[in-house]
Order: structure tokens, then sequence, then C-alpha cells
């Protein structure tokens, strides 16, 4: 009877490695119904436009039976088969037509099914997990409605059959059969399936006549697996999956791997988990190797990652951030996750570093020094071309320039200084500088027009720091009133200005004040300056001393404009040197960050209520630091990375190590975009300003850098992704 020799294949898992996958894939399996046709779309990957995407001409038919009855034995692993590989076909972007504990006449509905999507370019695969017989030669799958002692009839499938509607429409087809059954047919001998599957494939190996020319070109691109080899059973084993299963799933997903290695990798795998017993068996007509999951193995991937990385990184040296986000996609695979930044180091901080750039290459000349600052959103950058000859005198202009455009839209003047001053309104569209002289200039950033020209008094502009400490500029908040810090030796003198008019509003004796405050005897000002606060009424200040024959200290404080009198003050004695120009407010003036210098030769960072002089939380090493917009934040960045702290009370609330070492780190008012710097080349011929952000709305590094790209740029970086994904 049939019932009595239609035996099972082995089943073997391969590990608990594989086994969560399994489960999860069974999962999802379980969900469609027995004995029905189900299409399963493609996996895919994002698409760079951010639609659904995967690759076409990819399709397989998966069938696996195991509810039998009618005297035939039911098998324990047919749909665990099942479910393993349309799980691993779903991944490598095959859209499944699978159906479980099928009759015959479903096998047959969708296999019509799957024929009918093919369209002569694609790739058809059959992956059949079951009983299956051969009879006079002829292999056939068993489906559900099988009867055990009758007669062939419907609920036989010839596979040849199959194989010949689907080579019609397809330029390969793949075979996969784990149905090593016994043949009850047939007598001693011929147990197991025969080699004649693949009809077109045995008349094409024939001898060749001018009759079967046809039939040898028709039998090309023709590739046939079986579990086992012809006329021979397979053992049984004891896992979730059989050996060819098993061994299948893993082998065909791996990167660089071809169907015929995957294969031999399949043959090796079986055979050493059935001691040999059973021998996968492959019959190929294929002219070429056909690789399901990319061209590249993972360490051709990682060096070809690296080169695009390196690409990458040279077009935004030169201020191409679309060319760079595209170089950087290429280095990377399509499905971009959590994972990747680990995997492909190098292309993923490209990647970053392009997509949160705002990359700005200035044709300013190769024989000059430039020093620059740049606005709130890009837009404009001051620059200041010093001859090189001149260096020493400071002989040059200042000028400000479109970024996008590319040109000066206005100068603000000779530099008569080495080391010229200049500041941005906080909204960008103004800027300050001063010429030297004590001429200082106001100027509408978005036209280049001369606002206000402010003459700075002659007697605050001592010898003692001479031209490399100019006067400190800060705007109000609002951009309406210009504050400058003028200094000379012991003394410190603060003066706001009108800027619609130019006209001074107030001036504030720094140097008396916080000479009165300090109780150290010979203690005198050193540096200073002041800001004034969002109220528009009252001063935020600090001074330093860094005599080394005396104590040192920091004084901070506030005074009210309105009041003529201190608020509150504070001073914290230091025993480092507290460096001059690492001075920051915030927009209310209540805290301050100081930089100082250990003597160990570190930079770290000390945040000061300016009502008390009280540290809020600890010293912090690094470079920089500012303030957010909003002054509940601030930024301190240091060689490895930046910190975010909270200005209330110090406790850190986020790290950021892909930060590289910047100048000057500061907030930025849009967006979430964080800490301006400018890169200068190696021979000092360009400029560029770059900024760090945090992807905005929730978007990943990946989503914000697409978001970037025209249609034609993300079509170009989504087909030259890496041939490569790492399957789990």
């Amino acid at each position: 009877m049939l019932g009595k020799t239609l035996l099972a294949c082995a089943m073997l898992t391969l590990g608990s490695g594989f086994s969560y996958t399994f489960a999860a894939s069974l999962a999802a399996t379980q969900e469609f119904p027995a004995d029905a046709c189900h299409e399963i779309a493609a996996a895919g990957t994002r698409a760079l436009d951010g639609t659904s995407h995967s690759d076409a001409g990819k399709f397989a038919l998966v069938i696996g039976n195991a509810a039998y009855s009618g005297g035939i034995p039911p098998l324990r692993n047919p749909a665990n088969d099942a479910s393993a590989v349309t799980d691993v076909l779903q991944k490598l972007n095959f859209t499944v037509f699978l159906t479980l504990d099928a009759r015959g006449a479903t096998i047959r509905d969708c296999v019509a099914r799957m024929r009918a999507a093919l369209s002569g370019d694609d790739i058809a695969l059959v992956y059949y997990s079951g009983h299956g017989i051969q009879i006079d030669d002829r292999n056939y799958m068993v489906a559900t409605d099988a009867t055990a002692g009758g007669a062939l009839s419907d609920a036989f499938v010839y596979i040849d059959e199959i194989i010949d509607g689907m080579k019609e429409k397809s330029t390969s087809i793949l075979v996969f059969l784990d149905a090593c059954r016994n043949n009850p047919f047939a007598g001693e001998g011929n147990q197991g399936l025969s080699v004649s599957t693949g009809r077109g494939l045995d008349r094409g190996l024939a001898k060749v006549t001018p009759d079967t020319s046809g039939a040898r070109k028709e039998a090309r691109g023709i590739f046939v697996a079986y579990s086992t080899s012809p006329n021979a059973t397979a053992t049984d084993g004891e896992g979730d999956l059989s050996p060819f299963t098993a061994a299948f799933v893993k082998a065909v997903k791996t990167p660089g791997f071809s169907v015929q290695r995957a294969l031999s990798e399949v043959s090796r795998s079986v055979g050493e988990a059935t001691d040999w017993s059973q021998t996968p068996w492959i019959k190929s007509s294929l002219t070429a190797e056909i690789l399901l999951n990319g061209v590249l193995t993972r360490d051709e991937a990682l060096s070809v990652s690296q080169n695009h990385a390196a690409a990458s990184k040279r077009l935004l040296a030169t201020g191409d951030v679309q060319g760079a986000i595209v170089e950087a996609f290429r280095g990377l695979p399509q499905q971009i996750d959590e994972t990747t930044a680990t995997q492909y180091p190098s292309a993923y901080q490209a990647l970053t570093a392009a997509a949160r750039s705002s990359s700005v290459v200035l044709p300013v000349p190769a024989d000059n020094i430039h020093v620059v600052i740049v606005n709130a959103d890009g837009s404009r950058a001051v620059v200041a071309s010093v001859d090189r000859e001149y260096r020493g005198t400071g002989k040059g202009t200042l000028e400000i320039w479109d970024t996008a455009a590319k040109k000066v839209i206005g100068a603000l003047g000779d530099v008569g200084t080495a080391v010229p001053s200049a500041k941005f309104s906080a909204d960008g569209s103004r800027v300050a500088a001063y010429l030297g002289k004590g001429i200082t200039k106001v100027s509408d950033a978005i036209t280049g027009q001369t606002i206000a020209t402010i003459t700075l008094s002659a007697d605050n502009l001592g010898p003692a720091h001479g031209a490399f400490n100019p006067p400190i500029l800060v705007f109000s908040q609002d951009g309406s009133v210009l504050v400058t810090t003028l200094h000379k030796k012991g003394m410190a003198l603060v003066q706001g200005w009108d800027v619609a008019s130019g006209g001074k509003r107030f001036e504030f004796d720094l140097g008396s004040r916080c000479n009165d405050l300090v109780k150290i005897a010979g203690w005198a000002l050193d540096r200073g300056f002041a800001v004034l606060n969002a109220d528009g009424a009252s001063l935020s200040f600090v001074c330093t001393n860094n005599s080394p024959k005396i104590g040192k200290a920091i004084v901070v404080g506030q005074w009210s404009l309105s009041r003529n009198s201190m608020i509150g003050s504070g001073v914290l004695p230091v025993e480092d040197e507290i460096y001059p120009m690492g001075f920051g407010f915030s927009p209310d003036g209540t805290r301050m960050t100081v930089q100082e210098l250990d003597n160990g030769g570190s930079y770290q960072i000390i945040v000061l209520d300016t009502q008390t002089g009280q540290k809020i939380g600890n010293v912090t090493k690094g470079l920089y630091s500012s303030f957010s917009p909003e002054g509940d934040l601030y930024s301190v960045v240091h060689e490895g990375g930046a910190m975010i702290f909270s200005a209330r009370n110090g406790d850190r609330v986020n790290e950021i190590a892909d930060y590289a070492y910047t100048v000057p780190a500061a907030f930025r008012r849009f967006g979430e975009k964080f800490a301006d710097y400018i890169l200068l080349d190696n021979d000092m011929s360009t400029l560029t300003h770059d900024v760090w952000w945090r992807p905005p709305g929730g978007l990943t590094v990946a989503e914000a850098a697409r978001s970037r790209l025209t249609a034609g740029q993300k079509a170009e970086a989504n087909a030259g992704a890496l041939a490569y994904n790492e399957i789990p």
C-alpha cells in the first residue's frame, strides 16, 4: 500500500541561532489558511523616495504539504520548511506564491498564477517540501487529496510540467525538491525521485542533432536540486526543519554566494549532518552564476564601502553636499537600520556628515588668510581676506558673502586689525564688525547695505592688549542694540548702541564694578565683557584676572540699567588660567559658561549662576560651549564628541559620540540643528561651513539625507547601493 511505503525526509535543525528566525517566520506563515494560493509581496527595502521598493523579476512558488490522509501518513515538517523558505525568499526580494497542505487543483492554480506574473526576463524559483514519487521515470508531487493504493490522479502533480511552463516565461528557473520519499509503485532499486526532472534539460543534454537544437536552447537556464541522490532516500531527522531546508535557508542568504555555491554548501552541510547517508544532488544548465543576495562577500562589501566613504568626504570638502550623500549611500546596503553604523562605520559617518551639512565653499583667493563667521541659517558669511604679506598689520578687506550664490554682496570695509571682530545678530539679519581705529560698522546681512557706523572712544582702546584684542561685540536678542566691551589695562567699558540710529543708549564701567567686588589684594581686571539680557533693562557680566602674582578669580553679576544698581554678583576663586574669550551667556543672562585651562593643559567648562557666582553642576572637560536659543540647555564640545546639559541643574541630558573637533560650538536657532563650525583646507584656499544636527521630526539619518536629494539622485543612490544584505 502507498501509505506503508512513503517515508518523510530527515529533519534536523542547525542550531539555536536559526531557531529564533524560524519561529518568527513560522508564526507569520501560520496566518495563511491551508489549501489556498497566497501571493506574498517581497519584503523589499525602503526606497530612497520613501516608498516601498523591491527588486523586480524574482518570483517563487513555495509548496509545503504535510496534512495527508487517505491512507498516506502525514508529515511533521513540510509546513515548517515552507515557512522558513518563504521568510528568507521574501527578504531576498522574491514575490512568493505560497500554498500549504494543498490539493492538486490548488497547486495547479498557484502554478498558473505565478506563471501569469512572469514577464519573460524574470527568475522563477520552485520549492517543494512534501511526499514525492517517481513512476516510469517521471517525478510527481503528492497533493494532500491523494489516496493510498489508488491509481494516478489529479492529486499527483507532474513536476516537469511545472518546470516547462515556468521556463517559457522566465530566463532561469530554479527548482528545489525536498521530496526524498520512497516510490510505492517501483521495484527494488528505484526508490526516491529519478533524474528525469527537467525534460528540456534532459533533451538539451542529449546528443545534438538538427531536430534537437530547439530542445537544447529550451534547456538553458534550468537548475534542479534534489534533497538527496537520485533513487535514494533520506534518513529521518530530529529538528523542526529538514536537513536540506535548514542548510538551504542558511546558505542562500549568504551575501556573495551564487545559487551554485550555495548548493555546494548545502550538500556539505546535509552530508555532515546525516553522516553522509544523505547527499543532495544537482542538475544544471545555467550559463552564468545567479546571485540571490548581492554580488559581494562581507569583506568585499566593507572594502567597497570604505572607498565610497572616502569619495563622499572628498565631495563634501568641495561643497557638493548632494554628491556626497549619493556617494555615501553607494557605500551602504539598501536596507539601512540600527546595525548599519556598526557594520559600515566609515560610510555611515560619511552619510551623517553629508546629511547634516550646510557646507559651502567660497572662491576666496588662495593666498589670503580667512577669518570667518556664519549667520544662523548659513546663508551669509563674513570673510576677512587678509594678505599674508601684511598678516601682522591686518591689511585686507572684510566682506559679506551670499553662501548660496557664492558671491560678495557687500564690503564692511578695510581691515585695520590683524584679528577682526565680527558678530551676527541672533536671527542672522544683521552683522557688526570692528574695522579698527575705533570704527564699528553695522550692516544689513541680507542686502549688504550699511545701517550704522559707530565710533568708539579711543581712550578705551588702550595699547595694553593691542590690535590682537579688538572690542567684543554682542547683539541684543532682538538685534536692536549692539553691546561693545572695550579694554584698557585694568579697565573695561561697556557701551550699548542703538543699531538703527548709531546713537549711544547706555554706558557701564565694568572694570570699576568688578575691581570693587573682589577682596583680593592687588586684584585688577584683566578681561571681561557684558551682554544685554532679554529684558532689555539689565546686563550680565563677567571679569577675570590671570596674573600669576595674585589670586585668580571669576567675577560674575547682573546690573540693572534702569535702577543703576547691582542685582546680584558673585566671586569664584579659581586655581587655573581662565581663557579670556571662553565665555558664553544664556539669553536671559542668568547662566554663563566659562572656559578654564587646568595645570595639565586640558580645557574644562564651568557653568555659573550670574547672580550668585555659584557653580551649576560639575566641571566638564571640553573645548567649547554654548547655550541653546531658549537658554534651557548648554553644550560642551570635546575632542571625542559633544555633551548637552540642563542649564537649570547641570544634569547631562544627551551625549553625541559622532562629532568632530569644531570651532566654535553653538546651538542653531532653526530646527534641531546644533553647532556651527568652519573648516579650512590645508592650503587655506577654501572655506567650508558645516553643521551638526539631530535629524528633525523623528527622521533617521538616512531619511534626512534622502530628503535632500532630487528624484534622479535618489534613483542613482538606490541603484548604486551595496549589493549586500545581512539577512537574520
